[in-house]
């Protein structure tokens, strides 16, 4: 990432996320927040003024007045705040998750692998659950700091020598809190990248599992070392939690030093009456709630704004990965070709450094419309690759790719892509059949009793009453809905593998001889050799290259 970006990067806030991303106005919670804050320290002042008034019974009543309406002003400004906060922040963060969902749509295939699923994924949930969470706890702490601040004022007007105390005494601890903060900080870091390790290790154990139940050894080796990162994630949870309870005990501390200096050492040096000392202490027992808010709020702002600061760098990093097809180029669907032609088209994998991991090419065919054509070789020799360039979901890094004589560019991929139907090995299956409108539902059934699926599950309604399937029904289903999308291209990669042999007899024999009738490109990799003799040609490839063709 560019070392620009990462300095913007460091200077993101949550206010700042919130100013981009609400398109309602924050002016009107601020000033709710105010007048809550308002109401609440006028709450105090009434409750100390009519604490000497009880034998006078209009004074007194005059008072209740005032505390009602104080006290409902307070109700309704915070409810109001409140409520307007957390429409506001859903808002956003539901803006957020869209415009990042549509750009991990727009993404090319071979970046989007770089940034990894798993770091997509938990910076949508995890992230912007915290900002969701931390909303209400940051409203909550700047009602208390306007509540301190007018808290304050009513001090001053007691007592100048107390405000003066008052403030060196609660700045000197949030002073120290903070500064305990940091290493509090690092330490539940820490705790949070081993509790990271602790899931990666559970996630092990269940991807895992039948490896393990085949290894004693293996299973008793890995559990040692399970056990081993629970005890270190627990002890770095203690320590961390240790912290916080020392920090919040020396916040405790603080209030009653505060509260003895207020009536033990003031009324020594300066001529305070018992009366004002009474309400000086009422005051500050009355405020302890709301700086209690405030400090605590610190951690949560601390994490929401590195919450705000990591969606954001998601979102440069897949502004980084868009496709090479631009967004306002219309994508037309083709309805044919002639042949699709690869002239010294190469590829590389690299590392993070740019290093070159593996390589396919140079690769020099002719796939001509109509044909049934294999794709074999060994693990490793490049198959899938060729098919991800095949289809345009990677770019060549050298050559070109045409269609009809047309080279391939930015402007045009998108409509190539449009020309295939595939079922990858790794291939996903949806309930629905998106993207295809008036459905047939009789064909959809029919193709499913074609692929013998018909008793474990149906199209009704919209969508597939049943994908929990085996694996091999799975790729059957996945071919059903690959069928429906209608394009002149079926690629299959391996769909074959785990199927039964009178399946996988019928898919060969039958059905791709059956797709070739209907004027379908059959493009298939295959490690069957007893059925090599139903593709019309092969193509033949070994660690990244073309070793051999023939029919």
């Amino acid at each position: 990432m560019p070392i620009q970006t990462l300095q913007h990067l460091r200077t993101s806030t949550l206010l700042e996320f919130f100013r981009r991303e609400s398109e309602s106005p924050w002016r009107s919670i601020l000033v709710m927040t105010t007048l809550s804050g308002i109401a609440n320290g006028l709450l105090l002042a009434v409750i100390n003024a009519s604490a000497g008034t009880t034998s006078l019974v209009f004074l007194n009543l005059r008072y209740l007045f005032i505390f009602l309406m104080a006290f409902f002003l307070f109700y309704y400004t915070k409810k109001q705040a409140m409520t307007h906060s957390t429409i506001i922040v859903e808002q956003a963060l539901r803006r957020v998750r869209v415009r990042i969902t549509d750009k991990i749509r727009s993404s090319s295939l071979l970046a989007f692998e770089g940034i990894g699923r798993e770091v997509v994924f938990n910076r949508i949930t995890q992230e912007t659950t915290t900002i969701s969470q931390s909303a209400p706890v940051i409203i909550n702490a700047c009602q208390a700091a306007f509540m301190l601040v007018f808290a304050g004022i009513y001090i001053f007007y007691l007592s100048e020598a107390a405000l003066l105390v008052s403030v060196v005494s609660i700045a000197g601890g949030m002073m120290m809190y903070l500064a305990h903060h940091r290493q509090v900080s690092q330490e539940l870091r820490d705790a949070d990248r081993k509790e990271r390790e602790f899931l990666a290790l559970l996630d092990h154990v269940m991807e895992g599992f039948k490896e393990l139940k085949l290894n004693r050894s293996k299973s008793d080796d890995l559990f040692a070392h399970f056990n081993e990162i629970a005890d270190e994630s627990e002890n770095l949870r203690i320590k961390t939690g240790t912290s916080y309870v020392t920090d919040f005990m020396f916040s405790q501390v603080a209030f009653y030093l505060l509260l003895a200096c207020l009536i033990f050492l003031m009324p020594r040096f300066s001529h305070t009456s018992s009366v004002t000392i009474i309400k000086l202490t009422a005051s500050i027992l009355f405020i302890m709630g709301p700086l209690e808010t405030f400090i605590s709020s610190i951690p949560f702002f601390a994490k929401a704004n590195v919450s705000a600061a990591n969606l954001q760098e998601l979102e440069s990093l897949l502004d980084a990965a868009h496709d090479m097809s631009p967004p306002e180029i219309a994508v037309e669907v083709p309805s044919g070709f002639s042949a699709i032609s690869f002239e010294d088209v190469m590829f590389s994998y690299t590392d993070s450094e740019g290093r070159q991991i593996f390589s396919i090419g140079p690769i020099n065919e002719s796939i001509r419309q109509g044909e049934v054509l294999f794709v074999v070789g060994g693990n490793g020799s490049g198959k899938s690759t060729f098919m991800k360039l095949l289809t345009g979901l990677y770019a060549p890094r050298s050559g070109s790719i045409k269609i009809d004589n047309i080279t391939l560019d930015r402007d045009s991929i998108g409509s190539y892509r449009e020309l295939f139907s595939i079922v990858f090995t790794d291939f996903h299956l949806f309930e629905r059949l998106y993207g295809i409108k008036n459905i047939d539902t009789v064909r959809v059934n029919n193709l499913i009793r074609e692929m013998d699926l018909d008793k474990k599950t149906s199209f009704d309604q919209g969508s597939f009453t049943n994908i929990n399937l085996s694996t091999g029904q799975r790729k059957r289903l996945a071919i059903v809905a690959a069928l429906m999308d209608n394009k002149p291209v079926c690629v299959f990669d391996e769909v074959a593998a785990d199927q039964d042999p009178v399946f996988r007899k019928y898919f060969y024999e039958t059905f791709l001889a059956k797709l070739k009738s209907e004027g379908k490109t059959v493009i298939a990799v295959s490690h069957d050799d007893r059925y090599f003799h139903v593709a019309d040609r092969i193509i033949r490839m070994d660690y990244g290259k073309v070793i051999r063709e023939g029919a």
